[in-house]
């Protein structure tokens, strides 16, 4: 992992606490995880994995360290909430790179809408291979699903039109190139 410039860092920094934020608006089910938005998608298309597993580990800390969450619980939110997640958005992202047509829509709904959704269904199966009890599991992975995908979805295709260069798995020559 290179050093990041100043900016790039204070972006990393921000959307940390962003996603921590979004963190503490959640609903708790009874003897099970308290569901909420995760973002781990959106921080691995913009900062790539590794710096989305920092990223979530920020989040994570600062749930705990905010009030919001148990220090003995940490890895396991981490590990659930975090790196599952940003595995399964970097498996979405690499087989559209791979089998997928270079277009920007395929980007934008494949790696973003699609791989946002799969990892929330990834990270509530993570959850119930953890021990928590999340039932019914099919609805919520649905429901928590989409709306995982629509926000990630909606907040990628914005830098993406805006700012691309703020998303890192974004390439310009590969989407935007004249065919």
């Amino acid at each position: 992992m290179t050093r990041p410039d100043g900016a790039r860092l204070n972006r990393l920094l921000a959307a940390a606490a962003l996603i921590a934020a979004l963190w503490g608006v959640r609903a708790e089910l009874p003897a099970g995880p308290a569901l909420h938005f995760l973002g781990a998608a959106a921080l691995y298309l913009m900062f790539g994995a590794p710096r989305a597993l920092a990223g979530m580990a920020l989040a994570a800390t600062l749930v705990c360290a905010l009030g919001g969450g148990d220090w003995a619980a940490w890895p396991a939110r981490w590990l659930a909430d975090g790196a599952v997640p940003v595995a399964c958005a970097w498996a979405v992202h690499r087989a559209i790179e791979r089998f997928a047509p270079p277009n920007l829509f395929v980007y934008v709904f494949g790696a973003a809408f699609a791989g946002a959704g799969l990892s929330m269904v990834a990270s509530l199966a993570a959850h119930r291979l953890l021990g928590a009890r999340v039932e019914p599991f099919a609805a919520l992975g649905l429901m928590l699903g989409f709306g995982e995908a629509f926000l990630t979805g909606a907040l990628l295709t914005l830098f993406v039109v805006y700012r691309h260069e703020w998303v890192a798995t974004f390439d310009d020559a590969r989407y935007l190139a004249r065919r």
